[in-house]
């Protein structure tokens, strides 16, 4: 899906046209846009670049707008016990963190994650009184900041302030390799989230755990934080007679990430310039999955 920054109007219209009815985004060469004449380019002069996309939202579109068209299909998902992602990426100052965050003014405002929140344990309710399953949801939150790639657990230090409600076990577990080459297991803290309203409890901790941008003096390990905000679904199920009465469970996860702008970081190779993941980098991984998930056998 694509969202057009609102401070691109005007200054791209002649570069870029968006059809919102066909859900493709047309692209012109900004160098020779001014100097070719329309009947040229149609001729294949500086021959424009087309896109598709499932859902494009234009400057005016609200946040509304874009989590019911996000959020609807995979939050369905996940309920229904497969596993689901949302992320959103792209340069930096074009309100990426705006629409997964948003602001608490209005209804209108709510960003992707906290309209998330409270839309799943919606459907887990009901869920609850057609067919009886029985759920348990916890949380988690990590950090992954800066050109060192540090690892950080935002719940952790909330973890440490609860009462003994909330137990810490956590089932899930990250891999990444260490610095010595080996790999290293990281085990963030999970915890119960009983209503929508401790969950988004939780998010705010995350939020105010998350390393803050120092500013363009500041050092390049402040200005790259990606947050990963985990919904952990648990289930059990009880059959009908008919079927044994058998019960079984199990987990989906709904993973919501704000990345950061992905952008390289300056200096040389000698003090560890080499930067992090590029936006061009980052899409090559995306389109590598995509394109994985289409050839993964069906057992």
């Amino acid at each position: 899906m694509l969202r057009v920054c609102p401070s691109f109007i005007g200054e791209s219209a002649s570069v870029m046209k968006v059809d919102t009815k066909r859900k493709q985004v047309t692209l012109y060469d900004p160098s020779t846009v001014s100097h070719v004449s329309h009947s040229r380019r149609k001729m294949g002069v500086a021959a424009p670049k087309m896109f598709a996309f499932d859902g494009i939202y234009e400057p005016d579109a609200s946040q509304s707008e874009v989590c019911s068209g996000s959020l609807v299909d995979i939050i369905q998902t996940v309920v229904n016990g497969s596993d689901g992602c949302l992320f959103t990426y792209g340069h930096a100052g074009l309100g990426k963190t705006f629409t997964m965050m948003g602001r608490d003014e209005s209804d209108q405002t709510i960003g992707v994650l906290p309209c998330a929140l409270a839309w799943l344990f919606r459907l887990i309710s009901d869920q609850k009184q057609k067919t009886g399953t029985k759920f348990s949801v916890r949380v988690s939150a990590v950090e992954i900041v800066g050109r060192s790639e540090n690892w950080r657990d935002l719940l952790a230090a909330t973890t440490s302030t609860e009462n003994g409600t909330n137990e810490t076990v956590s089932p899930s577990v990250f891999l990444r390799e260490g610095k010595s080459g080996g790999m290293q297991l990281l085990n963030p803290s999970e915890l119960r989230a009983s209503s929508a309203e401790k969950a988004a409890f939780y998010l705010d901790a995350a939020l105010a755990a998350r390393t803050r941008p120092s500013g363009d003096n500041g050092p390049d390990e402040t200005k790259n934080s990606h947050m990963f905000f985990t919904v952990h679904i648990y289930r059990v199920e009880k059959h009908s007679k008919s079927t044994g009465g058998k019960v079984h469970g199990g987990r989906s996860r709904l993973h919501l990430i704000d990345l950061a702008s992905c952008e390289g970081y300056t200096g040389s190779k000698k003090d560890g310039g080499a930067s992090s993941m590029s936006i061009a980098g980052l899409g090559n991984v995306i389109i590598a999955l995509i394109n994985g998930a289409k050839h993964v056998p069906h057992k």
